[in-house]
């Protein structure tokens, strides 16, 4: 397993006080130290993805591998179900 235990939502209010950002604008990148990041392998079929950023009303466009790099995230295998003959996953 990629992960040491299952991930899962947080509430409306651990959001909030563990990123600072209310749901609707949490990003991905640029969170307080000890927030970890998590992504789902499905993502890798959409050429870019467009998270929040940091509002309900902005985001940016990012590639799959702009959105590991720029967000030091970890993949999740929370939809490992999915995948396509060329993805590997």
């Amino acid at each position: 397993a990629l992960l040491p235990h299952q991930a899962k939502m947080l509430t409306q209010e651990q959001a909030r006080e563990m990123t600072g950002h209310t749901v609707g604008g949490v990003c991905p990148f640029a969170n307080p130290e000890g927030v970890r990041t998590i992504w789902m392998w499905s993502l890798k079929r959409f050429g870019t993805v467009f998270p929040a950023a940091g509002s309900s009303n902005s985001a940016i466009e990012l590639t799959c591998d702009e959105l590991t790099e720029y967000s030091h995230c970890e993949a999740g295998s929370m939809c490992a179900s999915w995948q396509t003959e060329d993805s590997g996953v």
